[in-house]
């Protein structure tokens, strides 16, 4: 095996292994065991478990990244359908990021503030990055006229992600089965209907027929 193959092997069994025991519960012989190589193997690339567990934020982080530019071309592509069609492909394409990646979302969300306050201050660096782009987002709606002007753009985001927190906390999280269209849709619908001006409605309606 090629040894980038290897070390993401090592990795997806620590993530596998973090995310059912807990990071101060697992050793390595737990990750080795799950990954199938020796322990002298696992050494040639970690030296132990906390950098193993750095190497794992650091990734998850890097996906989380990938995912913005994405999610942000999806959604110029999302907008010639209407605003409507806009919020629930980057709700869709966020929840189906999360659930695609979700024993890693647990292991982070839940273990890293407590291992190292470096990793919190990052993940509170995404969430900013996030509250941006939904901010930018909720300014161009207002500008199209589809939002109400009335409504604080940076408030709307905070509103937003709060929103999507509790369903991927509640739900994606916690049901590996949980129907993300359906998510994605109720979202889309209770904010569109909380945000949508009168031109924004009628806009919405004729550009979803087409």
């Amino acid at each position: 095996m090629a040894p980038d193959d290897r070390r993401n092997q090592l990795l997806e069994a620590a993530i596998w292994v973090f995310a059912r025991k807990g990071y101060r519960n697992a050793s390595i012989s737990d990750i080795v065991i799950r990954a199938g190589v020796a322990r002298g193997t696992c050494y040639l690339y970690f030296d132990g478990k906390e950098h193993i567990f750095l190497a794992i934020v650091e990734r998850f982080h890097g996906q989380v990244k990938r995912a913005f530019e994405a999610l942000d071309a999806a959604a110029v592509q999302a907008q010639e359908h209407g605003p409507r069609a806009a919020l629930e492909a980057g709700f869709r394409q966020w929840l189906e990021f999360f659930a695609a990646h979700r024993d890693a979302t647990r292991v982070v969300l839940r273990e890293a503030a407590t291992i190292d306050p470096r990793f919190d201050q990052e993940f509170a660096q995404l969430r900013q990055s996030a509250l941006t782009r939904f901010s930018a987002r909720f300014r161009k709606f207002q500008e199209l006229g589809f939002a109400r002007s009335s409504i604080d753009p940076d408030l709307a985001a905070s509103f937003q992600l709060g929103m999507f927190d509790e369903l991927l906390t509640r739900f994606v999280l916690r049901d590996d089965h949980a129907d993300i269209g359906h998510l994605a849709a109720q979202l889309a619908d209770f904010e569109w209907n909380g945000i949508r001006t009168d031109h924004g409605s009628v806009s919405d309606t004729c550009q979803t027929r087409v």
